[in-house]
């Protein structure tokens, strides 16, 4: 059972929690007027005391067996965060090392296109990349905070996959099994905010290291562990898009 909620024309997932006591499903997230009407932020979940033990216990002696029964793995992501750790997603398992990738990003900002390893403070952001399945030829993906006077807002969220088949509008269908690892911060290299002509003033969560990295932990995802809309795209459009506008992500209108 998914519990769909609606806000501003925004539909996204949150997967059932029934069987936790004090879990909230259905909270209806609020968008100030600046917030773009893609935009996704997590669903606000309180969870039971019993919950943030099992974690900790989970965390300390990197024991997945000892999580919940059925409790979303997102969830003891956004756990994770607080205890000052990066995430990396990735479809592949079994990595005992993380090595630096020389490729082309083609992002806008200089930062996004370094060669090294990636990692976000943000669980939900890695899960993109360890979600994405076999059959997706391409991924448009943010995860970011914009400037609202003199604050940062809360996480904003978009993913959205293309393939050369066409599955109609629900993109969960092109997700897959994956893993996202728990890494140390040391030898990362944070982000900076910087001016993004579409957005305004927005800080992406996301660090690289140069180096080669260890994982602390690895935690197995599915497609059901994630609370999200997943968008569908053709990606020969987005990309002639992007050549005109390369700042107009996510280059939803015509």
């Amino acid at each position: 059972m998914s519990v769909y909620i609606v806000c501003l024309g925004i539909r996204f997932v949150k997967p059932s929690l029934s069987g936790y006591a004090g879990v909230v499903e259905g909270s209806e997230v609020c968008h100030a007027e600046w917030v773009q009407s893609w935009m996704l932020e997590a669903p606000q979940v309180k969870l039971p005391h019993t919950a943030l033990t099992a974690f900790e216990v989970a965390w300390t002696t990197r024991d997945l067996s000892l999580l919940p029964s059925g409790m979303p793995r997102w969830l003891f992501l956004r756990w994770l965060e607080g205890q000052g750790v990066l995430f990396h997603g990735s479809p592949h398992d079994g990595l005992s090392e993380l090595r630096p990738l020389l490729k082309e990003y083609n992002q806008p900002d200089e930062f996004s296109n370094r060669t090294g390893v990636y990692a976000a403070s943000d669980g939900l952001w890695a899960m993109m990349y360890a979600l994405r399945g076999p059959a997706a030829t391409g991924m448009m993906d943010m995860g970011l905070r914009l400037r609202v006077g003199q604050d940062w807002s809360p996480m904003r969220y978009f993913m959205s996959l293309a393939t050369d088949t066409p599955v109609g509008s629900n993109g969960r269908d092109l997700l897959g099994t994956g893993t996202v690892y728990v890494l140390s911060r040391d030898g990362f290299e944070p982000s900076a905010p910087y001016q993004h002509p579409g957005l305004g003033e927005v800080h992406e969560m996301h660090c690289v290291s140069p180096q080669r990295v260890r994982p602390l932990m690895a935690v197995a995802v599915t497609p059901q562990d994630f609370p999200l809309l997943v968008r569908v795209h053709d990606a020969a459009r987005v990309r002639a898009l992007a050549a005109v506008h390369p700042w107009g992500f996510p280059w939803l209108g015509t």
